[in-house]
């Protein structure tokens, strides 16, 4: 798909589940059940579907909707000004899944990651046709030094979810 695609496409449907009917005889009560109704349905049914992904990493749904966000933790000994940590915004393997056209989502991933390690898992994503979107830190007074990269794709959610998992495994990063 052209960046032009991207940017005409404007299409927030989360699985298409979050079309809202507006009916102007509908009150307000009855319209806020009516869309909270809505709303579970689609957590309902993308929960399954979000929960598959987490499987395949090993991980945990943190949320199926709006996006489907599914999330590890780093098996690393780190610290933060000095104290020991086991924060998810510091030591995550996650990847989320959204706005599905077509079985076509937009995927994107973000792992922590060891100074040594960015090489070799950067180059197990883009042999599977996956974009390295960027390398920065989060933190300061960290040890060891952590690093995160940021991957995106758009395609299949599964697919992402499998070779983003075995570039992590093949280099050692799980």
């Amino acid at each position: 798909m052209s960046r032009r695609e991207y940017d005409n496409s404007r299409n927030f449907d989360v699985n298409d589940e979050f079309d809202f009917d507006f009916d102007p005889n509908m009150d307000q009560d009855s319209r806020r059940r009516h869309s909270n109704d809505r709303r579970n349905m689609a957590r309902n049914r993308n929960t399954s579907t979000c929960q598959q992904l987490a499987d395949i990493i090993g991980g945990e749904v943190i949320t199926a909707a709006p996006a489907c966000v599914v999330q590890r933790l780093r098996n690393i000994d780190a610290t933060i000004l000095g104290r020991r940590t086991r924060s998810p915004l510091a030591l995550p393997f996650a990847l989320s899944f959204e706005n599905n056209i077509g079985g076509r989502t937009l995927n994107l991933g973000e792992t922590v990651i060891l100074q040594r390690e960015i090489n070799p898992f950067l180059t197990a994503l883009r042999r599977r046709g996956i974009i390295v979107t960027a390398v920065h830190n989060h933190w300061l007074f960290e040890n060891p030094r952590l690093m995160y990269m940021h991957w995106e794709n758009v395609g299949d959610s599964f697919t992402f979810a499998r070779n983003s998992f075995e570039a992590a495994r093949e280099v050692g990063l799980i």
